[in-house]
């Protein structure tokens, strides 16, 4: 009878000690962030392979089940990975899922055009056409009455804005410190929810890699401040919240955000009206032809920097490296 008693005491306590969170990260740098939180308690998994563009991918087998098997998926959110939302409701309705991007306290930047580096996009100026959009209407409302029907389309007007303001920002978003520092304890927040037992770890490792990283933001600081005067073109224009914190000037970029190519016209302009640059930022995936054509017609070199750190290594120390490797890349580029 004791043994019945042991052997099935045994059977029933397994799952409660040894069934971690099954958490999955959309691209290694939350995936690190995660890793970080969750610490000894779990291991999140990575959906996608490093080095894959997370804007349009089709996923494997392999990774759609991991995506089935979640209980939490972390990721940037839909501007970044529009496939991933419809995914994660097929394939994983009852899963939790958390858009990093859409979460309080979340730094988003406009999105620039290739070639308007220049041009400030700020909040203020989205702000002061939404009040001209809403002065517009209040005037048309003193001198003439609104029926419901029209009070209806106004408030599709404002949804319609809205939406767009959401498409016009960057989604680069975990390229910038201040971003990753905040998501942290919202990350281990989510972990708390779901594994109460464990909350005050969550929040003790959060709260560590939060001073870790103010202490490497605060080196970094001191490395890039010298470098603020000098300018650079890039392939991509995937940098810029990088580029704001650390104070770095890009003077355009090849293709935009999004990674779609300005055209011809612009790359002419590019080549016989740079000014004196440091260096062209190109990524692992920028064609060869690009790269000679620049850096030979404007005699600089080319600076490697990846901004999803493929070829660094996964898990909880990626994140830091990632900035690493992009504050050694800018320091390569505009120290000569």
């Amino acid at each position: 009878m004791l043994k019945y008693l042991i052997t099935t005491t045994a059977l029933f306590a397994t799952p409660l000690t040894a069934d971690a969170l099954r958490v999955v990260a959309d691209i290694p740098p939350l995936h690190s962030l995660t890793a970080q939180v969750m610490g000894d308690l779990g291991t999140p998994e990575l959906l996608t392979p490093a080095g894959t563009s997370p804007h349009n991918h089709a996923l494997r087998p392999s990774e759609a089940a991991r995506l089935q098997n979640a209980d939490l998926l972390v990721w940037v959110g839909p501007l970044m990975s529009p496939w991933l939302g419809n995914a994660k409701a097929e394939m994983a309705p009852d899963a939790a899922s958390i858009a990093l991007m859409e979460t309080p306290g979340t730094l988003l930047l406009d999105k620039r055009g290739a070639h308007d580096h220049d041009h400030d996009h700020s909040e203020e100026e989205h702000t002061e056409t939404k009040d001209s959009h809403d002065h517009d209407h209040a005037d048309h409302a003193e001198h003439a009455d609104h029926d419901d029907h029209a009070d209806h389309e106004n408030h599709g007007d404002d949804h319609a804005e809205m939406e767009a303001d959401k498409v016009r920002k960057d989604a680069h978003v975990w390229l910038s410190p201040d971003n990753a520092m905040a998501w942290l304890p919202i990350l281990a927040e989510e972990l708390a929810k779901r594994d109460p037992a464990n909350a005050e770890t969550y929040h003790a490792n959060a709260a560590t890699a939060v001073d870790a990283l103010k202490q490497q933001v605060a080196k970094t600081e001191a490395r890039l401040a010298p470098l603020s005067g000098g300018e650079f073109l890039t392939a991509h224009d995937a940098y810029q919240y990088f580029q704001a914190r650390f104070g770095l000037t890009s003077h355009a970029a090849v293709s935009d955000a999004d990674d779609q190519d300005a055209g011809p016209a612009h790359l002419r302009a590019l080549l016989t009206e740079a000014p004196d640059l440091g260096c062209f930022v190109i990524e692992p995936s920028t064609p060869k032809a690009s790269v000679t054509l620049v850096t030979e017609t404007l005699n600089i070199p080319a600076v490697t920097i990846d901004g999803l750190g493929a070829a660094l290594p996964l898990g909880a120390g990626h994140y830091s490296a990632l900035m690493e490797h992009l504050t050694s890349g800018f320091e390569s580029c505009l120290t000569r």
